[in-house]
C-alpha cells in the first residue's frame, strides 16, 4: 500500500507538494463481523482472480487503510480465513467506509459518490436476485410442468429486464463522473445494448472519450453494426455432425425466414428452451420457417448426442472451437442461447429473441 501523505512530517519543503496531490488521498475506515484481532484482510483489484495487493490487520473488529487514488477502480477488500467476509468497493479520492457482515449481501460501503451510488445498485441487485432465486427454486427444485417452467422463465427474463433498465438509468445519471463511467464499460451486452452503449459514449465528457477502453468499445460498435437489426449477413460455412461444409446462405434462401441459432449442449437455458423450439418449428416449418444451430460445443459427441436428446431435426453446424466459434466471433455473440431472425435475402429482421418473445415474431411473420 501507498503511504498516506499524513504520515508524512510535515516541512515547509511539503507543503506545496501536499496541496497537489491532497485531493487524491483517500482514506478506509471499515468494520468486519467475524474476524478475531490480528486477522488478516487482503485487498485486491484483481475481482476474478482475487491475487492480493495489499494487506490489512484487523483490531477489535475494525480496520483501516489509506493511499493515493491514482485512478477510481473497483476493488475488493476480504478476509484471508474466510473468503465469504468481503466487500467490493471503488478507491477514489475520499473518507470511504466499510461494514462487512457475515449475513450474505448485508455488507455496505458508501462515504463517497462511487460509492454510495454501488451500494444503492447492490441494494437493487439483491432485492432482483432474491426474486430470480425465489422462481429458480420452484421451476428447478420441485416436479413443475413444462409449462409452468417456461413460465418462470419468462419472469425471470422480465427481472433481468428490470435489472439491465435500471443499470442504463443509473449509467445515464452518471455519464458525466466516474460511476458512470464505469457502469458503461464493466456490463456486457446483455444488460447494455449496442445503440444504448453507444448514444451514452456520445453524452460522456471529452477527457473520458479520449480514454483506451471507450477507443475499443467504439471500434467494437462499429463492427457490430455489420451484424446489427437492419444489416445483411454475409455467407459462410462450417463444418456439420456429418462432417460435410454447409453454407448458411444455401439454407436461409430456401426460406421465407431463418433463425440462426446459438446454443451448446452444456447451456442450460438452451436445453430448457429447446422443446419450444421444437415446437413451433414443427408448427411453421411448412410455411417457410428454417432454423439453422450453430454449437459453441468443443466435443462433437456431446454435441450430436444433445441434438438426439432435444430432438433437434434440423441442420447443424459447429467448427467446435467453443466461445471462439467463428460466427458467435462475426456475429459478437457473446451469451447463449441468443437467436438471430433474417429473411431470404440474409437480412437481419430481429436479435435475441427468446421464449414467447420468438414465438410471436415467427407467428407474425408467417401466419
Amino acid at each position: 500500500m501507498k503511504v498516506s501523505l499524513t504520515n508524512i512530517l510535515f516541512s515547509a519543503l511539503f507543503v506545496g507538494v501536499l496541496t497537489a496531490c491532497q485531493s487524491k488521498s483517500y482514506q478506509v475506515n471499515g468494520t468486519i463481523e467475524g474476524a478475531a484481532d490480528g486477522d488478516t484482510l487482503f485487498l485486491t483489484s484483481d475481482m476474478q482472480m482475487g491475487i492480493p495487493s495489499d494487506t490489512i490487520i484487523v483490531k477489535n473488529g475494525k480496520f483501516q487503510f489509506d493511499g493515493i487514488a491514482d485512478s477510481t477502480h473497483l476493488c475488493m477488500v476480504y478476509s484471508a480465513k474466510r473468503n465469504e467476509l468481503n466487500a467490493p468497493f471503488f478507491i477514489e479520492p475520499g473518507k470511504i467506509t466499510i461494514n462487512i457482515k457475515e449475513t450474505p449481501g448485508a455488507s455496505r460501503v458508501g462515504g463517497t459518490h462511487c460509492n454510495d451510488e454501488w451500494q444503492v445498485l447492490n441494494d437493487s441487485v439483491m432485492t432482483i436476485g432474491k426474486e430470480i432465486n425465489k422462481i429458480a427454486e420452484h421451476i428447478y427444485g420441485n416436479n413443475v410442468d413444462f409449462e409452468t417452467q417456461q413460465k418462470g422463465m419468462e419472469q425471470i427474463d422480465k427481472l433481468n429486464q428490470r435489472f439491465s433498465a435500471m443499470v442504463i438509468r443509473i449509467a445515464e445519471k452518471n455519464i458525466d463522473n466516474e460511476f458512470g463511467y464505469f457502469l458503461l464499460t464493466y456490463y456486457p451486452e446483455e444488460l447494455i445494448d449496442n445503440s444504448t452503449r453507444s448514444r451514452l459514449i456520445q453524452k460522456l465528457p471529452e477527457q473520458m472519450r479520449k480514454r483506451s477502453a471507450i477507443r475499443q468499445f467504439e471500434q467494437s460498435l462499429a463492427a457490430a453494426e455489420k451484424t446489427a437489426e437492419g444489416a445483411t449477413i454475409s455467407d459462410f460455412s462450417m463444418p456439420t455432425p456429418e462432417g460435410s461444409q454447409l453454407s448458411i446462405m444455401s439454407e436461409v434462401s430456401q426460406h421465407r425466414i431463418t433463425i440462426i441459432d446459438f446454443w451448446a449442449s452444456w447451456c442450460g437455458p438452451c436445453r430448457q428452451d429447446m422443446p419450444a423450439v421444437v415446437e413451433f418449428y414443427n408448427q411453421y416449418k411448412d410455411k417457410g420457417l428454417g432454423i439453422v444451430g450453430i454449437s459453441l460445443d468443443e466435443n462433437k459427441d456431446d454435441w450430436v448426442a444433445a441434438t438426439k436428446q432435444l430432438n433437434i431435426t434440423w441442420p447443424q453446424m459447429s467448427d467446435l472451437q467453443g466461445w471462439d466459434n467463428a460466427a458467435a466471433r462475426q456475429f459478437s455473440v457473446t451469451s447463449i442461447p441468443h437467436t438471430i431472425v433474417v429473411n431470404q435475402q440474409g437480412k437481419i429482421l430481429r436479435r435475441g429473441l427468446r421464449g414467447e418473445a420468438l414465438a410471436a415474431f415467427v407467428a407474425e411473420q408467417l401466419d
